[in-house]
């Protein structure tokens, strides 16, 4: 056998094993973290409902539980569809889920601490990077599954204009398919990541030219989702956005009328990004629209933003006790801090409402 034959060979050899070793580590990997995030054919993605996994932002490490209806919980308990007390329920997009902190720390559970002593159920079902338009498809499919549920907490993100016109518009128009897949998440893993060559080459490349950030948290946390808030700053994402609060319009509309028929009435809310608090622009062509919309359709509208001004105290500061570090979504302070301001009128509107909502 020739040299370069036998260099050949070895080589073969090498990769045979480290691509094994690599699909080793990926399986157990998946053995021990199953896949909770998933495809779903009418909202697009969701949740495995009785699913569970371990989650990680930074250094902080927890577990997600999902429960029967689908929805992010303390664990993966049994929710029955309709349940024997008044009940909240929260919809919206990564804040509503409590992105980047275990449940105990979000918006839902912290509205449950507020609100359950007075008999009240609170459930979340928020979704990461939801838009109105996936929030509509979701609501309607657990109605039709014959969930009930009160009252209805609906977020509206204000980057949703860019979701509705980018990320789901072809799903939204019906031009794309979303199938769930049975796979084990091993099989739709790129498992050759785990090889032993590529960490290697990954671990020495880190080592040699290392990343440095000279941007404080503040900084970061204002190019968040940069590309979604275009609107503020440049007159020719105008037309996108537009385009896209009206479809967030329509989907908007399309609960109410659930609402209507299903007997539970819905809240609005609207919230500031770190970028407005900067730059001081908490009222905006956003807020405007569902401030103006609210008040054409006779439903009401929480503006969140003035929770996050403090007298004397300066953006920046405001931003480092109420949102993860370097992030724009809420931290554990900042989500109590909504609560706060949000149980008063659920409080109101659970009180002024039927408390049971009709069983079809």
């Amino acid at each position: 056998m020739s040299r370069w034959k036998k260099i050949l060979f070895l080589l073969l050899i090498w990769l045979v094993l480290d691509l094994a070793g690599g699909s080793i580590v990926a399986w157990k990997i998946t053995r021990i973290e199953p896949w909770v995030r998933t495809k779903d054919p009418v909202t697009h993605h969701g949740f495995r409902p009785m699913e569970s996994q371990p989650e990680q932002y930074g250094p902080h490490r927890w577990m997600m539980y999902i429960n029967s209806l689908g929805g992010k919980d303390a664990s993966c308990r049994e929710v029955p569809k309709v349940g024997d007390r008044p009940r909240v329920a929260v919809f919206g997009d990564s804040f509503a889920e409590g992105w980047g902190l275990p449940y105990e720390q979000s918006l839902p559970a912290h509205l449950q601490t507020n609100l359950g002593s007075g008999g009240i159920e609170v459930l979340g079902f928020g979704v990461a990077s939801y838009c109105p338009s996936l929030t509509e498809k979701w609501m309607r499919k657990l109605l039709d599954q014959g969930v009930r549920w009160d009252l209805a907490v609906v977020l509206i993100d204000a980057g949703d204009s860019w979701e509705e016109t980018h990320d789901y518009k072809k799903f939204i128009d019906g031009q794309e398919k979303m199938k769930v897949s049975n796979k084990p998440r091993f099989f739709r893993l790129k498992w050759y990541e785990y090889s032993l060559t590529v960490q290697t080459v990954t671990a020495l490349h880190r080592a040699l030219f290392p990343k440095k950030d000279t941007r404080s948290a503040w900084e970061m946390a204002q190019e968040g989702n940069n590309w979604k808030l275009l609107w503020l700053k440049k007159p020719e994402a105008k037309s996108w956005m537009t385009e896209g609060l009206q479809q967030s319009r329509k989907a908007i509309e399309s609960i109410l009328e659930m609402g209507r028929r299903k007997g539970f009435q819905v809240i609005l809310a609207v919230y500031p990004y770190p970028v407005m608090m900067a730059q001081g622009r908490l009222d905006n062509e956003h807020t405007r629209f569902w401030r103006e919309f609210s008040e054409g359709n006779g439903v009401s509208l929480i503006d969140l933003s003035p929770r996050f001004v403090d007298a004397g105290v300066s953006p920046e500061e405001t931003y480092g006790k109420y949102f993860i570090p370097g992030d724009f979504h809420w931290n554990d302070g900042g989500n109590r801090r909504v609560a706060e301001h949000l149980t008063p009128f659920l409080l109101e509107k659970i009180k002024s409402a039927e408390i049971r909502a009709p069983a079809n």
